[in-house]
């Protein structure tokens, strides 16, 4: 995503550049800094990574169409890839983490667009012709159901066996489980939203939270369950373990599996539209040419993590507290 970010930089400099003639873009008292030479540097960052952005956009979206929906579920897998990455449990920590940089929500997103748009044209690309039956995707999921089954739970953390004993009782003689949450969680990530941890798969819970959390039936609570974070009571509010559930995300994974190589289907593209590179500097060279490497090219998914210098990293520091409380809601027991 760094990458992705730097080369909008340089896309949007170049467009600001065409408007100012050959006038200095900025003046000093050691020496003015031409456009000539703000163009020449603007190249050198990502001039060729930002030309091939463009040009792969052109041709796939020749061929290819990506609807809003599908450009929007791509932004919001981005996202929460990023939030399991930094151990987030909520949108507002990563509003908090975006805030303390400045950012809104809506800026974070609108900078994920164009990249989300190529990631969608190419999968078309590579998965154009590729036939799916509802045995496929059946058999797919029962093959791979602990990848795809998902739960969703609140819970109330506490550092004592005793306490949450009390809490349990308050639970039932009928307390509301939100506010006991808000009143006595340690969570820092939950507890305002009354405990909600959202949807979560397997592998990302302590595994006594876990465990239990996947055993429960939909409006269960726990009991108290013991993890190197302290003592929970897990409310199940939600679980997806039915094909139906999850025929979506089952039909992108299936795909993908049977994805041709990126690179592939880039060529054949690149040598339909005959393209040619009207500018003269060495960095262009060649930069069409038939690729024989297997790897896709970087738009974001792979470099997602690199965000974090940019706008998210300071979840590092932001969310340290609910790391320290609450990796119960993002670390599996090791």
């Amino acid at each position: 995503m760094k990458k992705w970010m730097t080369i909008v930089v340089v896309i949007i400099g170049i467009l600001t550049l065409s408007a100012c003639g050959n006038s200095s873009v900025v003046e000093t008292k050691a020496g003015d800094i031409s456009k000539d030479d703000f163009y020449k540097e603007l190249q050198k960052e990502a001039g060729s990574a930002s030309l091939q952005k463009l040009v792969y956009e052109k041709i796939l979206s020749d061929k290819y169409k990506a609807t809003d929906k599908e450009i929007n579920d791509e932004i919001d897998n981005e996202i929460e890839q990023l939030k399991s990455q930094y151990q987030m449990t909520s949108d507002a920590q990563l509003e908090q983490a975006l805030a303390a940089q400045g950012q809104t929500m809506d800026d974070f997103r609108k900078s994920f667009k164009d990249d989300a748009k190529l990631q969608v044209l190419l999968f078309k690309a590579q998965t154009d012709g590729i036939k799916v039956t509802d045995k496929d995707l059946q058999d797919y999921f029962n093959k791979n159901k602990d990848t795809f089954v998902q739960v969703k739970a609140s819970h109330i953390l506490v550092d004592s066996e005793k306490k949450a004993n009390d809490i349990e009782k308050k639970i039932k003689n009928g307390e509301d489980f939100a506010k006991l949450a808000k009143d006595n969680s340690t969570d820092p990530g939950s507890k305002d939203n009354g405990g909600d941890l959202g949807w979560f798969g397997k592998g990302t819970m302590y595994q006594a939270f876990e465990d239990k959390a996947f055993s429960m039936k939909v409006g269960d609570i726990s009991e108290p369950v013991k993890t190197d974070a302290g003592w929970h009571i897990i409310k199940l509010t939600g679980k997806k373990d039915k094909l139906s559930d999850v025929k979506a995300a089952v039909k992108k994974a299936y795909l993908t599996s049977k994805e041709k190589d990126a690179q592939t289907v880039l060529n054949k593209l690149l040598k339909d539209n005959d393209i040619k590179v009207n500018l003269k500097d060495d960095q262009y060279k060649g930069l069409f040419d038939p690729q024989e490497t297997t790897t896709t090219p970087s738009t974001s998914t792979d470099d997602s993590s690199s965000q974090s210098d940019d706008s998210s990293k300071s979840s590092d520091d932001s969310s340290k507290s609910s790391d320290d409380s609450s990796k119960d809601s993002s670390k599996s027991d090791k």
